[in-house]
């Protein structure tokens, strides 16, 4: 059925349903409540339980404390597949002095679907019941418990006790046919259950178990799938049914046929925790894990321990990357499941990739010791070693894991892998050529690759990608790879030839695209790359990828910030779940100097994505950015929470103390960050500039020599110590420091800028002089530095001078829009011809921005657009109201124009301001000539 046919479908169900409640309701106002349980039963016996619970709700407003409205209504939500609520009603029923021979039964069953066995034995295992049925029926849902706990000998014991009330009892029969399932007796089964169905041919339990039982038990998918449509043609309802069809078949990779199915049990049962749940697996296949988040908290609102839906709802989040919540679903699912190995597999999994392999070691340790180990845990605790360093531990859990499961391709991968990481590269490959060779899955090769590239082995690793391709033809990957490696060998034809087979395979494969893209670009073709990812997105609508990369080219090519901005927002929107995304928006913000914006965005992202370690990091600096302290405090201190090991947490975090001024818990952040990370640069640089804050510059002295001690070729110790020195005007003694940091990295941009600083500061300006000569010859393409003596000739006035520097920039960056800026703001000044263009092209690439309109103000005026200049001028002071200089041009222009009362508006409300605004004089002397 299509999509449209089958919302029809589910309307016209749900106006029966209207009708049907409608007409209940209005039958249930006049009724008496004896009159409603009489009608309730009557429903409850055709099996209508939505009828059912309408008028059993009536019988309860007449009256709360009818236990017998309770029991009922437990029981047909029981039905109705809602154990939760269920149990609810039943435990008010025994409140209300309901019976245990009518109460026990249908409780002992809500426990059992709730996985609550542990409670059920306890509670009902000693109990007897005086009615045969109620008794067997008891019995019988024990039975199950023990099942579930493996505890086989209990579940005959029980079943017999069951069948002893009630000869031939039919749910006991079945369940001595499933313990002999159990215990590898599939043909016992099935004679116990065709017997049954001998007798009785109508009983769907029967026929279901025979199912199961052909399925699992005697591996015969064809028969078992002929027997769950058995079941489906006397009980079209059959939600067990309906599942165990589309388990088969898509264990059969027939996922359209799967589909249908489960359009058909949508149509019989939208809500049932089943249906939901299988929504949910499909919508995880189509990575659509906004989707599955929704339903499992759906599910796990009815029913909160559902150790499946833990699994999946951990595992979304994983996919998502959003490994905090995933750790906290997987240890709730292990939490009610400790035995459960797959939820302590994947946890184990999480805390790998977030960088906590300390609690792994913890998390599978109860699984890896003993006598019978589980071979993927004992490899995923190697992981864990290895992350700690402790490689002989690690190599002797990689050993453990495969002499455990020989077989498992997964675990030899793993183990091949850490041999290349420990520099055993013949050894990894070996094992790894085996593997691939006889894996029918590509896990194995995909890691030859690898392994053959880091041995920079690259025919063999085209060798082994051809291996992949033919065990994966119809995938674009072997293409991609290969042609990653062609860029690799600067061979940018053959790269191009198989991304554009990978591209072919799969139109819609993001990396082949991006690929050919970042081929356009370095070809000159920017707008072919734009052409190709607007394709895609033509393919793909919701493609944020996409969205992502073209608002990335327009940056890079100067497209206007508005395209851009537009692109990021709608990337965000389609795919609110992408930090990527969210960070990319913030960034643009940022950049734009747009700090309101930011901030917004920044808030926005914390609210769809609560728990990403990135956007609250992202959220967090963002806040310090906008002077908010206290809430970037605020922000820290969780990330801290929810990372404790990360070292460079605890840095962020006491930047958010510094700018609070409270220097004590700043130092103790760093402290901490130094002892998770020792060595880590940006906790010393924090602790030095922290002990200088404190006039207390030999402590920080202190810290720049052992972090030379500690790196004695990094540049960074001694950049500490001429900082230090600059900070106490040691002039001589920082030059010394700063020339060792030059020595060690020739590069640093911010060691020279530093030391020509210093050698200013210190009285030797022909020593700078010859410095900055000399390092501007050596690296004529180091735009800081030029940008930086700009800055400096600026300042003193020197223009000529400034000018020749910002155009060193111009020539390194040519869209590097504040130099463009100062250059044609330096001519204007200087009175020569051709800053117009230059004004315009900085304010093409950054609009809106205050500054750059005033100089283009300015560039018009001095082409004779005086009338142009005062509009530019209004914007300007329109960005930044607060800056008296942009009105004092404004008045200046109004002058040229003639307009001298809207110059003398503009001159008074500034000489209103006072000492407030440093250019009185000037205010003064133009006032004059408007007066």
């Amino acid at each position: 059925m299509n999509r449209t046919t089958r919302i029809l479908s589910r309307r016209h169900g749900a106006a029966l349903a209207l009708v049907a409640a409608l007409l209940a309701g209005a039958c249930s106002q006049g009724s008496s409540e004896k009159d409603l349980l009489a009608s309730a039963r009557s429903y409850f016996d055709k099996k209508d339980y939505a009828a059912a619970t309408i008028q059993l709700k009536g019988a309860l407003q007449k009256n709360e404390n009818s236990a017998e409205a309770r029991l009922l209504l437990g029981q047909t939500l029981l039905e109705q597949g809602d154990p939760r609520t269920a149990e609810v009603e039943l435990r008010k029923a025994q409140e209300l002095k309901m019976a245990d021979e009518q109460v026990a039964p249908p409780m002992a069953r809500a426990l059992l679907a709730l996985g609550e066995t542990g409670k059920l034995i306890s509670r009902y295992a000693s109990t007897s019941l005086s009615n045969p049925q109620a008794q067997a029926d008891l019995k019988t849902t024990l039975a199950s418990a023990h099942l579930v706990q493996g505890e086989l000998a209990k579940a005959q014991e029980a079943s017999k006790a069951a069948l002893a009330a009630v000869p031939n009892h039919s749910p006991a029969v079945l369940m001595q046919a499933r313990v002999k399932a159990i215990e590898n007796d599939p043909d016992g089964a099935l004679d116990i259950v065709r017997q049954m169905l001998t007798r009785d041919p109508t009983d769907d339990r029967a026929q279901m178990l025979l199912a199961d039982v052909l399925w699992r038990g005697k591996n015969d998918p064809v028969a078992a799938l002929e027997a769950y449509r058995k079941v489906l043609l006397s009980k079209p309802d059959a939600v067990g049914a309906h599942v165990a069809i589309i388990g088969l078949l898509g264990q059969q990779d027939k996922n359209d046929e799967a589909k249908a199915q489960f359009d058909q049990l949508f149509k019989v049962a939208p809500n049932h925790p089943e249906t939901v749940f299988l929504q949910a697996q499909f919508a995880f296949v189509d990575k659509d894990y906004k989707t599955v988040r929704e339903a499992a908290d759906r599910l796990l609102k009815a029913d909160p321990n559902n150790v499946r839906v833990l699994e999946l709802a951990g595992a979304a989040e994983f996919r998502r990357r959003n490994y905090v919540p995933a750790e906290a679903f997987f240890s709730r699912a292990l939490k009610v499941a400790p035995t459960q190995l797959l939820s302590r597999q994947l946890l184990a999994q999480t805390l790998l990739q977030s960088g906590q392999p300390h609690k792994v070691v913890d998390v599978l340790t109860p699984v890896t010791e003993g006598d019978k180990p589980d071979g993927l845990s004992v490899s995923l605790l190697a992981e864990a070693w290895l992350q700690m360093g402790e490689t002989k531990k690690a190599e002797a859990a990689f050993q453990r894991a495969a002499q455990i499961a020989p077989q498992n391709s997964r675990v030899r991968t793993a183990a091949a892998l850490s041999q290349l990481m420990r520099g055993n590269t013949a050894v990894a490959i070996g094992e790894l050529e085996t593997l691939a060779a006889g894996d029918k899955g590509p896990r194995a090769d995909l890691a030859l690759v690898a392994a053959r590239l880091r041995a920079n082995d690259v025919p063999g690793a085209l060798k082994a990608i051809d291996g992949l391709e033919k065990k994966t033809p119809q995938s674009p990957v072997a293409d991609q790879l290969r042609g990653r490696i062609h860029l690799f060998r600067k061979d940018l034809a053959a790269a191009a030839q198989s991304f554009e087979k990978a591209n072919a395979k799969d139109p819609k494969y993001f990396p082949a695209v991006a690929a050919l893209a970042a081929l356009d670009l370095e070809n000159k073709k920017p707008e072919v790359a734009r052409t190709r990812l607007q394709k895609l997105l033509a393919l793909d609508p919701t493609n944020s990828q996409a969205m992502l990369a073209l608002a990335e080219l327009g940056q890079r090519t100067g497209a206007k910030p508005a395209e851009t901005l537009k692109l990021l927002v709608e990337a965000v929107r389609i795919n609110p779940s992408d930090p990527r995304a969210h960070m990319a928006l913030i960034r643009h913000h940022i950049g734009s100097n747009d700090q309101k914006a930011a901030m917004a965005a920044a808030q926005a992202a914390a609210t769809s994505l609560p728990d990403n370690l990135d956007v609250l990091g992202s959220l967090g600096g963002t806040q310090l950015a906008t002077g908010d302290a206290q809430q970037a405090l605020s922000t820290f201190r969780r990330l801290v929470a929810l990372q404790p090991t990360q070292a460079f947490n605890h840095v962020r975090l006491a930047e958010a103390y510094a700018a609070s001024k409270d220097n004590d818990n700043a130092a103790r952040s760093l402290r901490k960050a130094l002892e998770l990370q020792p060595g880590l640069l940006p906790a010393q640089r924090g602790l030095v500039q922290l002990a200088m804050r404190d006039g207390k510059p030999q402590d920080a002295l202190a810290i720049a020599r052992d972090v030379q001690k500690s790196n004695p070729k990094d540049a960074a110790g001694w950049i500490l110590e001429g900082d230090v020195e600059v900070s106490r005007k040691g002039w001589d003694a920082a030059e010394t420091a700063l020339r060792a940091a030059l020595q060690r990295s020739p590069d640093s941009t911010d060691a020279a800028m530093k030391l020509h600083y210093t050698l200013l500061q210190g009285g030797k300006a022909d020593a700078a002089g010859r410095f900055a000569a000399e390092r501007t010859k050596e690296r004529p393409d180091d735009a800081a530095f030029s940008y930086y003596l700009g800055d400096l000739a600026l300042a003193a006035n020197r223009f000529a001078e400034a000018e020749s520097h910002y155009r060193a920039v111009i020539r390194i960056q040519p869209r590097n829009a504040p130099a463009l800026n100062n250059v044609a703001w330096l001519m204007v000044r200087q009175g020569k011809p051709g800053a117009l263009p230059l004004a315009e092209e900085a304010n093409a690439i950054l609009p809106d921005r205050a500054p750059l309109q005033d100089t283009l103000a300015g560039a018009l005026a001095a082409e004779g657009k005086t009338k142009e200049a005062v509009e530019v001028q209004k914007k300007a002071i329109a960005n930044d109201p607060k800056n008296g200089s942009y009105k004092l041009h404004l008045a200046e222009l109004y002058l040229k124009t003639g307009d001298k009362p809207f110059a003398r508006a503009e001159l008074e409300e500034l000489a209103r301001l006072g000492d407030k605004f440093p250019e009185q004089a000037k205010v003064a002397e133009l006032l004059k000539q408007v007066r």
